[in-house]
């Protein structure tokens, strides 16, 4: 099978489109499949080390793994004399299908989105070479960011849900990684049969559980005691503050401690906070990346996952995969009736509280610390869901399957 990859972020570049589309890239070119990626220059900003020959030489076309990849260059000159994003959008767009035109005939096209004008892009590539155009929806926009408040131009929104609507109907098959997205789509009318539900993946045999007497927990002086960790992004988003307001309400179990790891703009208030409640039993630490994030994740006795109450019900965080792969039991302060607190349900592995509840909160993080016994076979159920659920080989044989049938190929 021939198959045309669209998004926006690719290695060099850091992020979560780049881990998820090179490891589904990589799998694809290693089940025999021809791989062409149509990406974007990786900037600056956003590459770990600018030294790096493989960042150096990422113009136009090259090979990875086998893999073609055709970088698509940024506009920045046209972007500074064309005012208004949608102008920019539609720019960026253009400059995708131009680009699109050059490539051989594929047999589909996956698109990663958002951003929404990737799928534009897509269904007009795919119409000119006359194949099938499938979406990985991630991320519902502009939903998501008219709800925050960062879109607020009326003209703007309304070009952004044409692009939505535009996407939708017209993509051969959608793919979202949570049951919410589906039920999301079906709400705007879009046919149920040709969406599936494909979760995010995480590599299994590299996150495993490991030693939970580790050097992290030796140095942070935490050997007799029962570590509450979050590591995460610390943003208004994950409502950080409701973990120290829950510390706060513990602080006289001396056993107990809680590691926040992380940054991000909330983190000076969380300083405040501690500082003003005069808590003892809470550390912050720097974000970990790498070997040292999982350490942090295995150090623990319970994970926490925490999301403010104006995240959409649909979102599961990548991180609860990881703390389920690392065998970690999780309490969730969510939205009750949203996926990631289903999924913590349907695994028996932890408990969920109402998003913001520091009283909830710290009432569960009691109940396990009063009930340790348990915590093995949470974390035991967690490490075997994840297994089942998000493990890569699971979900990108998934994605073949899925993609052979669009496509019609034998595979």
């Amino acid at each position: 099978m021939k198959i045309l990859i669209i998004v926006n972020s690719f290695p060099p570049k850091i992020n979560s489109a780049a881990r998820l589309y090179s490891n589904l890239s990589k799998f694809f070119r290693e089940r025999g499949h021809d791989v062409t990626v149509l990406t974007t220059h990786p900037s600056e900003e956003c590459v770990a080390d600018k030294s790096d020959e493989y960042y150096k030489t990422q113009r136009g076309r090259s090979f990875w793994n086998g893999i073609r990849i055709i970088r698509v260059p940024h506009l920045s000159f046209l972007s500074r004399i064309i005012g208004g994003k949608s102008m920019r959008f539609a720019l960026t767009c253009l400059n995708f299908i131009i680009w699109g035109i050059f490539i051989k005939r594929h047999d589909v096209v996956l698109v990663y989105s958002p951003p929404l004008f990737l799928g534009v892009a897509g269904y007009f590539i795919s119409k000119m070479k006359k194949n099938y155009y499938v979406i990985n929806l991630q991320d519902i926009h502009p939903k998501v960011l008219i709800d925050a408040g960062i879109i607020q131009s009326s003209l703007l929104k309304r070009i952004l849900l044409s692009m939505e609507t535009f996407n939708y109907s017209n993509a051969s098959f959608i793919i979202v990684y949570s049951e919410g997205n589906k039920k999301y789509l079906v709400n705007k009318n879009i046919n149920k049969d040709k969406i599936a539900v494909i979760p995010n993946w995480i590599d299994t045999d590299l996150i495993q559980p490991s030693e939970k007497m580790n050097a992290l927990r030796r140095e942070l002086d935490l050997e007799n005691k029962f570590v509450v960790t979050y590591a995460g992004s610390l943003t208004p988003a994950q409502q950080p503050e409701t973990i120290v307001k829950a510390a706060a309400l513990l602080k006289d179990h001396n056993e107990i401690r809680f590691c926040i790891v992380g940054d991000g703009p909330s983190k000076p208030e969380l300083h405040k906070l501690i500082a003003d409640y005069k808590l003892i039993n809470v550390c912050l630490l720097p974000v970990q990346t790498g070997k040292k994030y999982f350490d942090v994740l295995n150090a623990s006795d319970v994970c926490l996952l925490s999301l403010g109450k104006d995240i959409p019900p649909q979102t599961v965080p990548g991180k609860l995969a990881e703390i389920m792969a690392c065998g970690q039991p999780v309490i969730a302060s969510v939205d009750l009736t949203g996926d990631a607190a289903k999924i913590i349900e349907e695994a028996a592995c932890g408990y969920n509280v109402a998003a913001g509840d520091a009283l909830g909160l710290s009432n569960a993080i009691l109940e396990m610390y009063n009930n340790q016994d348990g915590l093995k076979v949470m974390g035991d159920n967690a490490r075997q869901f994840a297994i089942r659920g998000f493990s890569q080989d699971v979900c990108l044989k998934k994605f073949e399957r899925l993609l052979v049938s669009v496509s019609g190929h034998s595979g």
